[in-house]
């Protein structure tokens, strides 16, 4: 018996010496793996984050770094192709016997790689339907009207349409959150919106959409016996845990112990049920943001309900004054009150006054209000208990800046360009389309302030088409409290057969529309050789029908081509106007030449 209880032992040993033997093996080919990622992996500026999420129960930064892993091998392993285009300098240096009659001459070539493949961004009407779709809800009236008494989801094919996914990965969260423009059409069609509204959703890393995704509000707090009172919630229905789900009919209370000593899970009504899962709700909805949504945004339903509600959601995440990251949404609304279609922030992750106008101290911005373009700059956060500030720039050319507070929504001036005699007035041809995003301060930059953006632009009557939108990358800088917009590009349609407006050919007619949405991750990887690898993701919108996620590499190391080719501005330049203002005019000559050769090619048949 002696012998073998030793041998016993001697067997456990061996077997802990083997599984320590397995685990100092796995841990040294994970430092190997670490070792072999690149330090700008950790300098990226979406992993700079400040983790708050108290309520998970693993390391956030190991996850934060594997998932970061994961997204770059993706990126690695996608195909690439060469896109090539022009690069227009906004402070165009006007050579010696400048040429007037060719101008858009004095340009440079570029490129940037694009991935072959797009992600979809599907939209969920289902959810979104049941979000809306009940008597609390300030649309159950209009919805009754509109489906007539019948099934809400016959409705969704011809009267639903969602496009204009503005999408940034929130890093806290470890997922994209996604905001767009979803119509609903009492015409059955989407130039005619009876209402638009805000669909909020949420996906992981692979753009997989979460369901039930739980964020919480960011100026309430949680009790710590939050899940003590949900379930508390199933106690009180005599609802058990371990049953729910487990049959397909729905959840289920356990029995007493039979006479075998096992227990047994025995249905409950469907309307107990319901009355668990609607107290359980009301609850999660105190605390948290639960996506995917329809955000609440109020706006008037009386009368004939025609152009009602939120449009063109613009994402960005800021940093907040605890530190922690949280998405703000400007988008445009009429509004009543105003008399006339105003800009509006809201702020999807906070319980108290989320939603604010954005109105000008001096009342002085006239007429409908539309593509303002949200951006972060230095001091927007602030630490006396206000919500803090963000920036938008009213116009892009000529640049004006306004600095709006997101306590209550007044916006001041801080650069207006229109008031510059020597610049032209505002050229609405070339829009807001992303919000800008600063580009990190990676040593090359010198301490220069530098934003990204892709705007959009805008032509009538062209290649068969009465209205032609196509992406264009532009980089703004400020300089001593002055905004100019440093270079734009040619239209980045990367080769794009674009999706016409029958939403299934690419002919060209009527209105033919590649628009960009966002910039919703960029991920700076490597420095090696003076160049940087790095891989953003851009969405955009085709038709004013769908929504995708494109991948474009070397957008930093063409950052740093415009930023060596560029001149400081003499802003008491006599030609002051003359030097900003023709490379816009160029962009637009250049986009009206490849629009003609685009629309040749795809006639109307």
């Amino acid at each position: 018996m002696r012998a073998l209880s030793v041998f016993k032992k001697n067997v456990s040993r061996k077997r802990f010496a083997r599984r320590l033997l397995v685990l100092v093996i796995a841990s040294v080919l994970w430092l190997l793996i670490l070792g072999r990622i690149p330090s700008m992996y950790r300098e990226s500026p979406s992993l700079q984050r400040k983790v708050t999420d108290e309520s998970k129960t693993y390391d956030p930064l190991l996850a934060q770094q594997i998932t970061l892993d994961q997204k770059i091998g993706n990126f690695r392993n996608k195909v690439f192709r060469t896109f090539e285009f022009v690069n227009f300098m906004g402070n165009q240096a006007i050579p010696s016997g400048f040429n007037q009659d060719e101008p858009c001459n004095y340009n440079s070539k570029a490129s940037l790689e694009y991935s072959n493949s797009t992600v979809p961004i599907i939209p969920n009407y289902t959810v979104f339907s049941e979000s809306i779709n009940h008597p609390k809800s300030r649309l159950y009236k209009f919805l009754q009207e509109l489906t007539n008494g019948k099934p809400i989801d016959i409705t969704f094919a011809k009267k639903w349409f969602m496009f204009g996914s503005s999408a940034e990965w929130l890093e806290e969260e470890q997922c994209y959150v996604s905001y767009s423009r979803l119509i609903i059409s009492d015409w059955d069609t989407r130039t005619r919106a009876s209402v638009s509204l805000i669909a909020a959703q949420a996906f992981d890393k692979d753009w997989n959409e979460f369901y039930n995704k739980r964020i919480k509000y960011v100026d309430i707090e949680t009790p710590e016996d939050f899940d003590e009172q949900l379930k508390a919630i199933n106690a009180k229905y005599n609802i058990v845990e371990e049953c729910l789900g487990r049959e397909e009919d729905g959840g289920y209370t356990k029995s007493d112990i039979n006479s075998e000593g096992t227990s047994k899970c025995t249905p409950i009504s469907d309307d107990v049920k319901e009355l668990a899962e609607t107290e359980k709700r009301m609850l999660i909805d105190r605390y948290f943001r639960v996506y995917p949504t329809v955000l609440d945004i109020p706006f008037k339903l009386t009368g004939e309900v025609s152009y009602r509600g939120p449009e063109d959601p613009k994402v960005i995440i800021r940093r907040n004054a605890d530190g922690r990251h949280e998405p703000v949404v400007v988008y445009n609304m009429d509004d009543d009150n105003y008399d006339r279609r105003i800009m509006f922030a809201v702020m999807p992750h906070r319980k108290i006054n989320p939603i604010v106008p954005l109105i000008d101290d001096e009342f002085s911005i006239s007429g409908p209000q539309k593509n303002w373009t949200p951006f972060i700059n230095d001091g927007d956060v602030t630490k006396d208990g206000s919500r803090g500030f963000i920036h938008v720039a009213l116009h892009i050319i000529p640049t004006t800046i306004l600095r709006c507070s997101l306590d209550d929504g007044v916006c001041m001036y801080v650069f207006r360009g229109e008031k510059i005699n020597k610049l032209q007035k505002e050229l609405k041809d070339l829009r807001g389309g992303t919000s800008f995003r600063r580009v990190p301060e990676i040593p090359e930059l010198n301490g220069r302030k530098v934003w990204i953006s892709i705007i959009k632009s805008h032509l009538n009557n062209c290649g068969g088409a009465s209205q032609f939108y196509r992406p264009h990358v532009v980089l703004m800088e400020e300089t001593d409290g002055k905004f100019n917009i440093l270079s734009y590009s040619s239209a980045i349609h990367f080769d794009r057969e674009v999706l016409s407006w029958d939403m299934h050919s690419s002919a060209m007619y009527h209105v033919n529309i590649m628009s960009p949405n966002s910039i919703a991750s960029w991920h700076i990887v490597s420095h090696v050789h003076s160049k940087y690898e790095d891989y953003m993701e851009i969405s955009f919108s085709e038709a004013d029908c769908n929504s995708s996620v494109i991948v474009v590499r070397g957008m930093l190391n063409y950052i740093l081509q415009v930023l060596g080719d560029s001149e400081s501005v003499d802003w008491e330049s006599k030609d002051l106007g003359l030097r900003l203002g023709t490379a816009p005019a160029c962009v637009l000559t250049h986009l009206r030449e490849h629009c003609e050769a685009y629309g040749k090619l795809r006639p109307k048949t």
